[in-house]
């Protein structure tokens, strides 16, 4: 009889091992049950993943439209928000064009003179509404900030930088200077 070896390949062993349990395949092999289920649940991950990534581009899609909607209400905004104070002004210039008109035909140049101190003071009751004041010049010391000095004039009897006079009214609105006064100045 011929001796058995117990590491042969004809028993199914090899070093102590199964043959078909080699060395390099040392993996996992789920049963069939366990596989499905694993399949199973990626398909199930793989799903949820789609329907986030769906989300997540229609909510870009939201997000650009929300942007170019404000893009959109801002350029409208910008475009009409001076509505009001231009409805404001045509009646102003209606009554300056009436003026205009009657000096041309009207030698009464009182009532002309009138006329227009009128169309005057509603003009700057329609500039006071929008928050716009006169910067004040009569004997204040120069700024820089508020004051452009055009005019330079020697005068010993007042402090150096004295307003001498106003050549141009400067304004401001909501603290932010619109146009600084243009001023004579004093000199030592």
């Amino acid at each position: 009889m011929e001796k058995s070896d117990a590491n042969t390949p004809q028993n199914g062993y090899i070093d102590g091992e199964r043959a078909d349990e080699s060395a390099d395949d040392n993996q996992y092999v789920p049963e069939p049950d366990e596989l499905t289920l694993l399949k199973e649940e990626v398909a199930k991950l793989k799903e949820e993943a789609k329907r986030n990534y769906d989300q997540y581009l229609r909510a870009l899609a939201d997000a650009d439209n929300i942007r170019k909607r404000m893009q959109r209400d801002k350029e409208e905004y910008m475009k009409y928000s001076m509505l009001p104070l231009i409805k404001n002004l045509l009646p102003v210039m209606d009554d300056l064009e009436r003026a205009i008109q009657a000096a041309g035909t009207s030698r009464d140049y009182e009532s002309l003179s009138k006329g227009v101190e009128m169309i005057n003071r509603r003009l700057q009751d329609i500039i006071r509404e929008q928050d716009v004041v006169v910067i004040e010049t009569g004997g204040q010391i120069f700024d820089p900030q508020f004051h452009q000095a055009l005019v330079v004039e020697e005068n010993p009897d007042l402090e150096e930088n004295t307003i001498l006079e106003e050549l141009q009214k400067g304004y401001i609105m909501h603290g932010r200077i619109i146009r600084p006064s243009l001023v004579k100045v004093s000199t030592k």
